[in-house]
This record gives structure tokens, C-alpha cells and sequence, in this order.
């Protein structure tokens, strides 16, 4: 299905939005094939090259081929049928890739969700989304499945529930160790009085005379639901994605540096795959281009650049807080990364300190790259950006992905003309790899038709320049109304404590002044190192002065508390957990900032100690 890119590119270059350069040609093939069917006919090129390691085991491309036929016949054993959903809590094993694309075959749609969700939540998923089958990893069934077996079956008719070892596609020996040990340990395999409980070999061995019939393409077919971070909202949005975007994401990659990668390059798949970017965006994306896959199922995250050592892995997808940890790692020694020629950090800002402290981290160990930042969503399948060659703009987030475009609406949803300073503000994006918004009939996520092509709201901040480079600033939705309906832009504040050469990292929430009734700003700020009473009392000082004294700030802007944390909370994609800093309760070592403040004016700033400190530091005029 071709579609006219050039026609869009037009359009947009009469309000001023230039050309993209990487586009190849004016319009963009979507392949009219399964996920199934795509994979297929691309690993015809390359069934020899190892797709997948896991712990020292190798499977090559003809092995996966074969597993996902026995998994595409269990799935029809099981009863799935064509349209089906099937909940699987799996991490990163060979058997999450088995059932991307053995349930794909049939026409069924695997939800993929967080192993640690909870009974009560997965009870929401279940009737949100329609599940009828469930696979679980085994060590979360108890937590997962086991309080919600009753509703399971009384309530949803789920009598069933396949079990999956972790331990399933180890190597013989290996595996045999772990299973003697469980032995030694008396830990039984997995029972229910309720549910009938199926192994996942059990499942495989038990429908190997099943054969399932290939049904075939039909537009718009789901082909993976995933789940948003839920770092806004704290309820992970159900994100429908059909064969037709998971394959132009992989389609609108193939212009770029990532289709000059030999078969068999080594990429760490290490993010999740309830994630898109784990899901798609590393493992869709990896097995169309004959990369090898290097299945990591459970990691600390202050690992992450050992694990890159010991694999020798070549591509590295991840976050800024994983990078910045492995730029802490003691155990990592020259050319420790020597076999690295791409790192890819996502799914959270970066500032321009920590960008050069990875970069310095990978150049003395070795790597062949510097750090590559990109922009992307779930509800686009991952990536919509990320910085190509010869567009570098230090902390940006590179230019839109061919077949890709960036835009900003106003208020009203007009377009706003770009400027030779380039136009900032909400934006809006379209790609073929894009959700349509809409779930189970409601809109999830805006969109608007302009010119004949559907945009997404990204509900980020973002400044695009005239040559395509975009900054990003923040979430839109991070933004918040003091009590008094001032809005607080939380990056226009934190940029003030990070021009200070101690401070890594801010980040500024509301909480709730009791003294005023009502909301307030908080700055949570995190040191590059641990600092002194004094040294902490100078950063406070020197900010709030310079922010009474700044132009471009509201006295009102000022936060009301300033806390001095370790490092940040994050969420399960270790993406800045701003949900915790709003729920976090006040304890006493944070610092006050008193104002006395009119409807009309401000005066007679104080900055008071934490109670463990002295009381005043100082009141500045």
C-alpha cells in the first residue's frame, strides 16, 4: 500500500517545515503482510545466522522459523482463534519472540504485559481487553495470577493458564542443573486447585499433530498490544498496534545507518518486551534486519554496561539512568565496550552533562560511537527520531525518521508557521507506524486529520528548528496551575538548578502547601556528588537569587521546597518517576522558600533550613 509522502512534505512546506533529506522517494510502501509473513520472507535472506542467544545458547533463524510453527499449532491446540487475545507476562526468553509471531500466524494478538503486574491489575486487563488465554513466566504466577484465580474462572471463563519456566530454552546441561537444584530445594512445580495448569512444553509436545493454517493479511489487523509507561496518568493505556505499523517501523528504518549493520550483528535486547521499544523497536526491528539478538530476561540496572561487556554486544538500546550507571561501573576497564558501534539512549530526557559524561565514559572504554538520542512513544512503536549522521545538536533528539513528520499545533489546532528560530510548543506527529488512538471503539490518544494524514498528540514539548532538529523540553502534561492558576513549565525551572555545574539532575512536581491550601512547586534535585551543609545551602541560595533576579522567571515560578535527594525514583522503564516525587510526603529536609506574595506583587524572600539545620539562611532583597 503506497502512500504519498510528498504530498504531506508539500503541504507542510508552506507553513516553513522543511524538507526531510533521508527521505529516498515520494511515497512510502506499507507491506500488506502479517508480522508472521513479514518476518518469513525476510529471514529467507539470512536462516542461517544465529537470531538469538540466551545464556550461551545459540538459535539460529531456521530453529526460530520452526519454533514459531509449533507455537503457531499450540496456540490453535489451545483454542485461539483469529481475532483472540492472549495475555502474555513474559520477559525477554526465546519463547516471547515464539509467541510474537506464532500468534500472528493465526490471526491471534498477544497483549504483552508487565510479568510484575499484580492480581487486581491483571483483573483490569482482562475485561478491558477481552483476554482468553493467559502465559506466565513461573516465577510470577503467585503474584500475578494466583489471588485472582477464582474470577479467572468463575468470572471470565479462563480455566487455564499456560506456565513458562524461565529456565525453558536454556542449554540441556544447564537447564538440568537448575532443575536438580529446585529438587534439592523441595520447590515444586506450579499446582491450582482452580485452573487447569499447562507447561509450556506440556502445551507444545500436546498439539504437535495441530496444524495452523496461515490466515493471511487483512488491513488493519491487530498484531500486538502494548502498554504505555504510565508515568503520567499511573494506568498503563492499552496501545493497539496493527501489522501495517509494526512493519513500516522496520520499513521506515531501512534509509538509515540501521540496514548497514551485517547479519548477525550482536544487539543487547535488554528493554521489555510489554514495552514497544522492547517489543518492536528492538526485537521486531532486530529480526527483519538479521541482527542477533541477545535475550536478556532480568538485569539490575546498574549492570547494564557490564552485561554489554560480557555479551560483546555491538548495539546497545537503552535508558539515560542505565548509561549513566555504567559510566559508574568500576568493573568495566579499557576496551570494555571496544565492540560497541551504536548506543541509543530513549524514553527520557538527557541533559547536556550527562551527555558528555557518557560520551567521555564511551570513548575511554573503547566504543566506536558517542551516544545517539532519540524521541519516540509506545503509541508510535517506538522510535520517531533520533540523531542521524551530520545532524548533531548536542542535547536534541536528532530529526524525524524518513517517512516520519514532526509539527506544532496551537491552541486552536492550526498550524503554527515555522520561524527562522525554528517553532516550539506542543507537538504533533505522524507515522505509518502509528497507533490509530482508539481501543475497544474510545479514543485514547488525540489525533487530527490534517491534509488528508493522521497526527498524533505526543503531549511533549518540543522546540523543531528550521533544518528538521528538534529539542525536546518536556511532557506537556507535566506542566501544572499553582493555587493560584499560575502555571509552573517544570523545565523552565529545573534548567535553573542544572546550569549549576554540582547538580545532575532536577526535577520539579506539585505537592500540597498546607499552610496556603493548595498546590505548590517542589524541586527534587540530585548532586553529581555527595555534598556539604554548606555547599548544599550556597546551591540553594544562589539559585533562588538568581531566579528573583532573572527576566525570563515569575517570582511565582520559585520553588516553595527544595529537597536534596541520592538519585531519582524511577518506574519500570526507568524513565523519571515524576508519580512518586508527587506522592513522596514532606519529612523535614527539605528547604522552604517563604514569599510573602499579593495578587499583584512579591517581596521579602527567605530561604529556610531544613529543621535539622539552622533555622534562616538567608533573606535576599
Amino acid at each position: 500500500m503506497k502512500v504519498n509522502f510528498r504530498e504531506l512534505e508539500d503541504y507542510l512546506n508552506k507553513f516553513g517545515y522543511p524538507y526531510n533529506e533521508n527521505m529516498k522517494s515520494e511515497s512510502f510502501d506499507i507491506p500488506e503482510l502479517t508480522a508472521y509473513e513479514y518476518l518469513m520472507k525476510n529471514m529467507k535472506k539470512y536462516e542461517n545466522i544465529d537470531a538469538m542467544t540466551y545464556f550461551g545458547r545459540k538459535i539460529k533463524y531456521g530453529e526460530f522459523a520452526e519454533e514459531i510453527e509449533k507455537t503457531a499449532n499450540a496456540m490453535k491446540g489451545i483454542g485461539q482463534t483469529a481475532g483472540d487475545r492472549i495475555a502474555t507476562l513474559v520477559p525477554n526468553v526465546p519463547e516471547a519472540a515464539y509467541l510474537q509471531y506464532g500468534t500472528s500466524k493465526i490471526g491471534a494478538v498477544p497483549s504483552n504485559i508487565d510479568p510484575r503486574t499484580t492480581g487486581k491489575m491483571m483483573l483490569n486487563y482482562i475485561e478491558h481487553e477481552h483476554i482468553k488465554n493467559i502465559v506466565v513466566v513461573d516465577v510470577m504466577y503467585e503474584t500475578a495470577i494466583r489471588p485472582i484465580e477464582h474470577e479467572l474462572k468463575e468470572k471470565y471463563g479462563i480455566d487455564k493458564v499456560i506456565v513458562l519456566p524461565a529456565t525453558n530454552s536454556l542449554m540441556k546441561p544447564l537447564k538440568g542443573l537448575i532443575n536438580l537444584k529446585n529438587k534439592i530445594n523441595h520447590i515444586e512445580p506450579i499446582k491450582s486447585d482452580v485452573l487447569d495448569i499447562i507447561y509450556w512444553d506440556d502445551m507444545i509436545n500436546n498439539t504437535k499433530y495441530e496444524h495452523a493454517t496461515d490466515v493471511g493479511f487483512r488491513p488493519n489487523m491487530e498484531a500486538t498490544i502494548q502498554h504505555s509507561s504510565g508515568t503520567s496518568k499511573g494506568l498503563p493505556k492499552s496501545i493497539p498496534l496493527t501489522n501495517e505499523n509494526i512493519n513500516s517501523f522496520v520499513e521506515k528504518h531501512i534509509p538509515t545507518v540501521f540496514s548497514t549493520f551485517p547479519y548477525g550483528t550482536k544487539m543487547l535486547n535488554i528493554l521489555p518486551y510489554f514495552a514497544s521499544y522492547g517489543a518492536i523497536n528492538t526485537s521486531h526491528l532486530g529480526f527483519n534486519l538479521g541482527l542477533t539478538l541477545q535475550q536478556i530476561p532480568e538485569f539490575k540496572f546498574e549492570d547494564f554496561g557490564y552485561i554489554a561487556h560480557k555479551q560483546k554486544s555491538e548495539i546497545l538500546i537503552g535508558t539515560p539512568t542505565w548509561f549513566a550507571l555504567a559510566s559508574n561501573d568500576t568493573r568495566l576497564k579499557k576496551d570494555a565496550l571496544k565492540y560497541v558501534k551504536m548506543a541509543i539512549s530513549g524514553g527520557d530526557s538527557i541533559d547536556e552533562k550527562s551527555k558528555e559524561k557518557i560520551n567521555e565514559f564511551l570513548k575511554n572504554h573503547g566504543a566506536q560511537c558517542g551516544i545517539t538520542n532519540g524521541h519516540g512513544m509506545s503509541e508510535l512503536s517506538g522510535s520517531g527520531c533520533y540523531q542521524f549522521e551530520n545532524h548533531e545538536n548536542g542535547v536534541g533528539v536528532g530529526i524525524p525518521f524518513p517517512y516520519d513528520k514532526y509539527i506544532v499545533l496551537d491552541d486552536d489546532g492550526n498550524i503554527v508557521p515555522m520561524t527562522e528560530n525554528g517553532v516550539k510548543g506542543c507537538t504533533w506527529i505522524y507515522t505509518p507506524s502509528s497507533t490509530t488512538g482508539i481501543f475497544e471503539g474510545n479514543q485514547f490518544a488525540e489525533t487530527k486529520e490534517i491534509n488528508g494524514f493522521r497526527f498524533l498528540n505526543s503531549k511533549d514539548t518540543m522546540l523543531i528548528m528550521p533544518n528538521n532538529e528538534i529539542k525536546y523540553i518536556e511532557r506537556e502534561d507535566r506542566a501544572f496551575a499553582r493555587f493560584d492558576g499560575h502555571k509552573i513549565v517544570p523545565f523552565d525551572v529545573e534548567s535553573k538548578f542544572t546550569a549549576n555545574e554540582l547538580i545532575k539532575q532536577c526535577m520539579v512536581v506539585p505537592y500540597d502547601d498546607i499552610d496556603i491550601r493548595g498546590k505548590m512547586p517542589i524541586a527534587y534535585v540530585v548532586p553529581v556528588r555527595d555534598l556539604s551543609v554548606d555547599e548544599k545551602n550556597q546551591i540553594v541560595e544562589n539559585v533562588v537569587n538568581n531566579m528573583v533576579k532573572s527576566e525570563d522567571t515569575n517570582n511565582r515560578d520559585i520553588p516553595r521546597k527544595i529537597c536534596f535527594l541520592e538519585e531519582m525514583p524511577t518506574n519500570a522503564m526507568s524513565k523519571n518517576d515524576f508519580r512518586e516525587l508527587q506522592n513522596r510526603e514532606l519529612d523535614g529536609s527539605e528547604y522552604t522558600i517563604d514569599i510573602k506574595e499579593t495578587n499583584l506583587s512579591s517581596s521579602d524572600v527567605q530561604i529556610i533550613k531544613p529543621c535539622n539545620q539552622n533555622v534562616k539562611v538567608l533573606k535576599i532583597k
